[in-house]
């Protein structure tokens, strides 16, 4: 339905809120009425403040802000209230489902890790080793890091004194996540990296503009905490990223504050400054908090390009995600432009068509909170792109490539399916739930294992609520069972011709029932039905 056609009741009674269906507002509604609904409206809002209206209305406003930026675009937000319209006693809880694939936890007997020097962990043959597996797989999605000058600098490092450096912040930060795409199982050589990395971080004393050392650090930080560690944490640590970006000026460029004869590429910056807003963003919008906005905030990212490198198509998703913020009000238009822009781009490796995925997803849990329409030809491109995203997220466990999309998309995209609940998007179930499993056995964490499981929870909801309808369908079968009697060779009695074209249009109207032989229905096993149009008259 066109939007400037659409007319809603200001106050929606509770079954169809429940059931997401149009009502009119009266009491009882046209739609209860016909469903046999019980029709019941929840008790009005107090229209005048009590006593201590100051304190007591102030706190109300922020709490329903709260409330908005959570359910805008938090899946936890979005997994809760799905729950809670299926089964409201057995609804899983609020939390961010597999946000990751889980916290990296040492074996036991490994001891605990120290902050020891970066060049007292491993040797430097195996340093290189592990930037080599960086380079490879997270480099060419978040590539913000000069490799030459990299491994330049990781041999100088190896052959000067033992005194702590900026930059093995950023040695640390490659080899530890060098080691998460290489070893599904945390070694005590990962734990010293991140550890010596943490210890950098944490006591350098800013006295001045941070330097791009300090920056690449955080960002690799970040990436870190945001593929292994809870919510909160990785928030916290892309605010501090933003911070320290927004001090040292390099997302304005041509105001650059970095110290005076600093030489760092152009490109790196605009880089560096565009993942760290992808994920201050993203992880803002999880958990439905504040992300960090800066004095120019619409950032244009125009990367030079690089062999192999897709960090532009991650970035490209940037402008359609910041407006996505639930202080930019959006109408249902506003909406289906974003989504048709998120399907448009092109996005050619895995974890970047994960990354549209997730905007993708984003914006459909919008949809259907706000109970909008979108054209069926978008609603096919989404289901399209979501299938593509699950071929991706198998490929990816396989290739050892734990990138946080891999565990995210597959859930969430189990619970936009129940929500759509159309045959198209039910039929994409099996193939999400094993994409699902197949994460959660070859990540065996707890995280994984409370994901796959809630997954499970919400399908055996959908289903027992699904039984209850069918039993009522079938009680109604049972108790109008038609008269039956032989067929002739003839045309159905007591039908004619402007009646049975009739039936046939309406057979063809319903989604449900096209392709239906309308023939072999009403002679179905020899027999047919009395009445004007096969008993339903």
């Amino acid at each position: 339905m066109n939007a400037s056609t659409r007319k809603r009741a200001r106050l929606a009674c509770k079954p169809c809120r429940d059931r997401k269906r149009k009502c009119d507002g009266s009491n009882p509604c046209t739609t209860c009425t016909q469903w046999g609904y019980e029709c019941e409206y929840e008790a009005p809002r107090r229209k005048y403040p009590p006593q201590n209206a100051a304190v007591s209305s102030t706190a109300g406003l922020d709490h329903r802000g709260l409330v908005q930026r959570l359910e805008a675009n938090s899946g936890a937000a979005f997994v809760r209230n799905l729950g809670l319209k299926i089964d409201p006693a057995r609804a899983p809880k609020l939390n961010l489902f597999a946000w990751n694939v889980g916290l990296r936890q040492l074996s036991t007997g490994l001891g605990t890790a120290l902050a020891l020097p970066i060049i007292d962990i491993t040797s430097l043959e195996h340093m290189r080793v592990l930037a080599q597996v960086y380079f490879e797989k997270v480099d060419p999605c978040y590539g913000f890091i000069d490799r030459q000058l990299f491994f330049e600098r990781l041999d100088k490092r190896w052959h000067s004194p033992p005194m702590p450096d900026t930059y093995d912040s950023v040695l640390g930060g490659v080899a530890a996540l060098g080691c998460l795409f290489s070893q599904r199982n945390a070694t005590i050589t990962e734990a010293h990296l991140v550890c010596a990395a943490i210890s950098i971080l944490n006591t350098h004393h800013l006295s001045g503009t941070p330097s791009m050392d300090l920056l690449t650090g955080w960002t690799l930080r970040t990436i870190y905490l945001r593929l292994t560690d809870t919510p909160h944490s990785t928030w916290i640590a892309s605010c501090t990223l933003m911070h320290l970006i927004e001090a040292s000026g390099i997302h304005l460029e041509s105001h650059s504050v970095l110290p005076p004869g600093a030489k760092w590429d152009p490109d790196i910056q605009r880089r560096l400054a565009g993942i760290a807003h992808h994920l201050n963003v993203w992880t803002s919008f999880d958990l439905g908090l504040s992300r960090v906005s800066l004095q120019k905030d619409e950032l244009t990212f125009t990367l030079s390009p690089k062999p192999g490198d897709y960090t532009a198509e991650l970035l490209g998703l940037l402008p359609v995600s910041v407006s996505l913020d639930p202080g930019q009000p959006k109408d249902e238009t506003d909406i289906s432009s974003a989504l048709s822009k998120a399907l448009d781009g092109t996005h050619s490796q895995p974890p970047s068509v994960l990354a549209q995925c997730n905007l993708v997803l984003c914006i459909l849990r919008r949809i259907q909170t706000l109970n909008l329409d979108i054209s069926s030809d978008l609603a096919e491109q989404a289901l399209a792109l979501l299938k593509k995203g699950l071929d991706c997220a198998q490929s990816m466990v396989m290739a050892c490539s734990p990138w946080h999309q891999v565990a995210n998309v597959p859930f969430q995209i189990i619970c936009v399916l129940l929500v759509m609940d159309t045959r198209s998007s039910l039929a994409m179930l099996p193939d999400a739930m094993q994409t699902l499993s197949l994460v959660a056995s070859t990540y065996n964490t707890e995280t994984m294992r409370e994901a796959y499981g809630t997954a499970r929870l919400l399908v055996l909801l959908h289903q027992q609520r699904r039984k209850g309808d069918l039993a009522i369908f079938d009680e109604i079968l049972n108790i109008h069972q038609p008269e039956r009697q032989v067929v002739s060779s003839s045309p159905p009695p007591n039908c004619s011709a402007e009646e049975y074209t009739w039936l046939e249009s309406l057979v063809s109207d319903l989604p449900g029932l096209q392709g239906v032989d309308l023939d072999q229905f009403l002679y179905a096993d020899g027999i047919n039905y009395p009445g004007p149009i096969g008993g339903l008259g």
